[in-house]
Protein backbone atom coordinates (compact mmCIF):
# COMPACT_ATOMS: atom_id res chain seq x y z
CA UNK A 1 0.00 0.00 0.00
CA UNK A 2 1.20 3.37 -0.88
CA UNK A 3 1.51 4.65 2.32
CA UNK A 4 4.18 5.44 5.50
CA UNK A 5 2.69 5.31 8.89
CA UNK A 6 3.94 6.34 11.94
CA UNK A 7 3.33 5.76 15.39
CA UNK A 8 3.02 8.52 17.85
CA UNK A 9 3.88 8.03 21.34
CA UNK A 10 1.61 9.83 23.74
CA UNK A 11 1.31 10.37 27.72
CA UNK A 12 -2.30 11.08 27.81
CA UNK A 13 -4.33 7.91 29.45
CA UNK A 14 -7.51 9.59 27.27
CA UNK A 15 -6.04 8.62 23.85
CA UNK A 16 -5.45 4.91 22.90
CA UNK A 17 -3.28 5.22 19.80
CA UNK A 18 -1.95 8.31 17.58
CA UNK A 19 -0.86 7.74 13.68
CA UNK A 20 0.43 10.26 10.99
CA UNK A 21 0.19 8.78 7.88
CA UNK A 22 1.54 10.13 4.32
CA UNK A 23 0.09 8.94 1.51
CA UNK A 24 2.78 8.33 -1.75
CA UNK A 25 0.55 7.11 -4.39
CA UNK A 26 -3.51 6.70 -4.85
CA UNK A 27 -5.15 4.28 -1.97
CA UNK A 28 -8.37 3.42 -1.08
CA UNK A 29 -8.12 2.74 2.84
CA UNK A 30 -10.12 0.98 4.87
CA UNK A 31 -11.01 2.16 8.18
CA UNK A 32 -12.79 -0.96 10.22
CA UNK A 33 -14.57 -0.70 13.50
CA UNK A 34 -12.52 -0.01 16.23
CA UNK A 35 -14.74 0.79 19.27
CA UNK A 36 -13.10 4.12 19.15
CA UNK A 37 -13.82 7.59 18.13
CA UNK A 38 -11.34 10.02 16.58
CA UNK A 39 -10.43 13.69 15.98
CA UNK A 40 -8.66 13.83 12.52
CA UNK A 41 -5.98 15.99 10.76
CA UNK A 42 -6.90 16.07 7.16
CA UNK A 43 -4.32 17.72 3.90
CA UNK A 44 -5.72 17.20 0.89
CA UNK A 45 -4.08 18.99 -1.93
CA UNK A 46 -2.83 21.58 0.33
CA UNK A 47 -6.00 21.97 2.10
CA UNK A 48 -6.62 21.55 5.96
CA UNK A 49 -9.61 19.86 7.10
CA UNK A 50 -10.71 19.09 10.86
CA UNK A 51 -12.63 15.40 11.20
CA UNK A 52 -14.65 14.55 13.93
CA UNK A 53 -14.92 11.07 13.77
CA UNK A 54 -17.90 8.64 16.22
CA UNK A 55 -17.71 5.47 16.58
CA UNK A 56 -18.00 3.39 13.37
CA UNK A 57 -20.27 0.11 13.46
CA UNK A 58 -19.24 -1.05 9.75
CA UNK A 59 -15.73 -0.63 7.69
CA UNK A 60 -15.71 3.08 5.85
CA UNK A 61 -12.86 3.44 3.21
CA UNK A 62 -11.11 6.85 2.84
CA UNK A 63 -9.49 8.33 -0.45
CA UNK A 64 -6.48 9.50 -0.67
CA UNK A 65 -3.81 10.95 -3.34
CA UNK A 66 -0.32 11.16 -3.20
CA UNK A 67 0.81 14.10 -0.90
CA UNK A 68 -1.88 13.93 1.09
CA UNK A 69 -1.57 13.46 5.20
CA UNK A 70 -3.39 12.33 8.28
CA UNK A 71 -2.88 12.88 11.56
CA UNK A 72 -5.58 10.58 13.67
CA UNK A 73 -6.10 11.08 17.16
CA UNK A 74 -7.95 7.90 18.53
CA UNK A 75 -9.93 8.39 22.08
CA UNK A 76 -10.41 5.58 24.33
CA UNK A 77 -14.00 4.31 24.15
CA UNK A 78 -14.87 5.89 27.36
CA UNK A 79 -13.40 9.45 26.28
CA UNK A 80 -16.33 11.22 24.89
CA UNK A 81 -17.29 14.82 24.20
CA UNK A 82 -19.85 16.81 25.56
CA UNK A 83 -21.03 19.00 22.69
CA UNK A 84 -20.69 16.47 20.51
CA UNK A 85 -21.90 12.83 22.54
CA UNK A 86 -21.39 9.29 20.87
CA UNK A 87 -25.25 9.06 20.29
CA UNK A 88 -25.07 11.82 17.59
CA UNK A 89 -21.73 10.77 16.02
CA UNK A 90 -22.33 7.35 15.72
CA UNK A 91 -21.33 6.64 11.84
CA UNK A 92 -20.96 10.02 11.78
CA UNK A 93 -18.10 12.34 10.48
CA UNK A 94 -18.60 15.97 11.17
CA UNK A 95 -15.99 18.61 9.47
CA UNK A 96 -15.33 21.25 12.00
CA UNK A 97 -15.57 25.09 11.15
CA UNK A 98 -11.62 26.60 9.79
CA UNK A 99 -10.46 30.37 11.28
CA UNK A 100 -7.78 30.67 9.05
CA UNK A 101 -5.48 27.92 8.06
CA UNK A 102 -4.53 26.64 11.59
CA UNK A 103 -7.04 27.05 13.96
CA UNK A 104 -10.90 26.19 14.74
CA UNK A 105 -13.97 25.74 16.47
CA UNK A 106 -14.97 23.48 19.13
CA UNK A 107 -18.47 24.76 20.27
CA UNK A 108 -16.91 28.29 21.54
CA UNK A 109 -13.43 27.57 22.07
CA UNK A 110 -11.48 28.23 19.25
CA UNK A 111 -8.33 25.65 19.18
CA UNK A 112 -4.96 25.52 17.41
CA UNK A 113 -4.79 22.67 14.87
CA UNK A 114 -2.22 20.14 16.08
CA UNK A 115 1.08 18.62 14.67
CA UNK A 116 2.52 15.43 14.93
CA UNK A 117 4.67 16.86 17.64
CA UNK A 118 1.96 18.86 19.37
CA UNK A 119 -0.78 16.51 20.14
CA UNK A 120 0.41 16.18 24.14
CA UNK A 121 -0.22 19.84 24.17
CA UNK A 122 -3.66 19.72 21.95
CA UNK A 123 -4.99 16.90 23.92
CA UNK A 124 -3.71 18.73 27.62
CA UNK A 125 -5.66 21.65 26.94
CA UNK A 126 -8.96 19.86 25.41
CA UNK A 127 -8.90 18.07 29.22
CA UNK A 128 -8.22 21.42 30.71
CA UNK A 129 -11.09 23.18 29.00
CA UNK A 130 -13.24 20.07 29.62
CA UNK A 131 -13.90 19.68 25.85
CA UNK A 132 -13.48 16.05 26.80
CA UNK A 133 -14.05 14.55 29.97
CA UNK A 134 -13.83 10.64 30.70
CA UNK A 135 -17.29 8.59 31.67
CA UNK A 136 -15.93 6.55 35.03
CA UNK A 137 -18.62 3.84 34.71
CA UNK A 138 -18.20 3.01 30.88
CA UNK A 139 -14.30 3.05 31.83
CA UNK A 140 -15.20 0.74 34.30
CA UNK A 141 -16.77 -1.87 31.85
CA UNK A 142 -14.10 -1.50 29.17
CA UNK A 143 -11.35 -2.00 31.60
CA UNK A 144 -12.74 -5.60 33.02
CA UNK A 145 -13.75 -3.75 36.27
CA UNK A 146 -17.14 -3.17 36.38
CA UNK A 147 -18.80 -0.96 39.11
CA UNK A 148 -21.95 -2.14 40.19
CA UNK A 149 -25.67 -0.34 38.27
CA UNK A 150 -28.55 -1.42 36.91
CA UNK A 151 -28.92 -2.84 32.85
CA UNK A 152 -30.68 0.50 32.12
CA UNK A 153 -28.21 2.63 33.79
CA UNK A 154 -25.44 0.45 31.89
CA UNK A 155 -27.64 1.13 28.64
CA UNK A 156 -28.29 4.93 28.92
CA UNK A 157 -24.51 5.49 30.07
CA UNK A 158 -22.95 3.40 26.83
CA UNK A 159 -25.18 4.69 24.56
CA UNK A 160 -24.37 8.55 25.50
CA UNK A 161 -20.74 7.82 25.77
CA UNK A 162 -19.84 5.81 22.65
CA UNK A 163 -23.52 5.87 20.22
CA UNK A 164 -23.55 2.10 20.77
CA UNK A 165 -25.67 -0.17 23.33
CA UNK A 166 -23.15 -2.50 25.10
CA UNK A 167 -24.05 -5.45 23.21
CA UNK A 168 -23.52 -4.14 20.00
CA UNK A 169 -19.66 -2.61 21.45
CA UNK A 170 -18.94 -5.65 22.76
CA UNK A 171 -19.81 -7.00 18.98
CA UNK A 172 -17.21 -5.27 17.64
CA UNK A 173 -14.49 -6.37 20.55
CA UNK A 174 -15.12 -9.66 19.56
CA UNK A 175 -15.08 -9.32 16.02
CA UNK A 176 -11.22 -7.39 16.48
CA UNK A 177 -10.31 -10.39 18.00
CA UNK A 178 -11.58 -12.67 15.64
CA UNK A 179 -9.28 -10.79 13.27
CA UNK A 180 -6.46 -10.49 15.47
CA UNK A 181 -6.44 -14.74 15.35
CA UNK A 182 -6.97 -15.37 11.95
CA UNK A 183 -4.13 -12.93 11.36
CA UNK A 184 -1.81 -15.68 13.59
CA UNK A 185 -2.81 -17.85 11.44
CA UNK A 186 -5.80 -19.64 13.90
CA UNK A 187 -8.36 -21.80 12.01
CA UNK A 188 -11.24 -20.53 11.69
CA UNK A 189 -13.63 -23.16 13.33
CA UNK A 190 -11.45 -22.72 16.47
CA UNK A 191 -11.41 -19.04 16.53
CA UNK A 192 -15.36 -19.30 16.38
CA UNK A 193 -15.23 -21.93 19.47
CA UNK A 194 -12.70 -19.70 21.71
CA UNK A 195 -14.70 -16.35 21.44
CA UNK A 196 -18.14 -17.86 21.65
CA UNK A 197 -19.68 -17.37 18.23
CA UNK A 198 -22.30 -19.94 17.96
CA UNK A 199 -20.90 -21.54 14.97
CA UNK A 200 -18.56 -20.84 12.20
CA UNK A 201 -21.03 -19.24 10.39
CA UNK A 202 -22.63 -16.48 13.07
CA UNK A 203 -18.65 -15.70 12.66
CA UNK A 204 -18.33 -15.04 8.98
CA UNK A 205 -21.27 -13.30 8.95
CA UNK A 206 -20.47 -11.38 11.95
CA UNK A 207 -17.00 -10.11 10.22
CA UNK A 208 -18.72 -9.36 6.91
CA UNK A 209 -21.07 -7.39 8.76
CA UNK A 210 -18.41 -4.95 10.74
CA UNK A 211 -14.77 -6.04 9.07
CA UNK A 212 -16.39 -6.42 5.55
CA UNK A 213 -13.91 -9.16 5.41
CA UNK A 214 -14.17 -13.36 5.21
CA UNK A 215 -12.22 -15.02 7.72
CA UNK A 216 -10.20 -16.37 4.51
CA UNK A 217 -9.53 -13.10 2.92
CA UNK A 218 -8.41 -11.78 7.09
CA UNK A 219 -6.12 -15.10 6.83
CA UNK A 220 -4.67 -14.22 3.63
CA UNK A 221 -4.03 -10.81 4.62
CA UNK A 222 -6.41 -9.41 2.71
Amino acid sequence: MPIIKQAIELRSPLVHSVNFTIFTGPTSQPMHPDGCWDIVILKQRDQLMVLRTGLTTRTVTHEAEAGDEMLAITFNPDVFMPLMPGERMRDEGVLLDMIGRDRFWLGTDVIEMPRPDTVDSFVAKLVRQEIVQTNPLVQSVVSGRPMAMSERTLQRHFLRTTGLTYKAFTQIERAQKAVALLQMGRPAADVAFALGYSDQPHMIRSLRAIMARTPGQISQGS
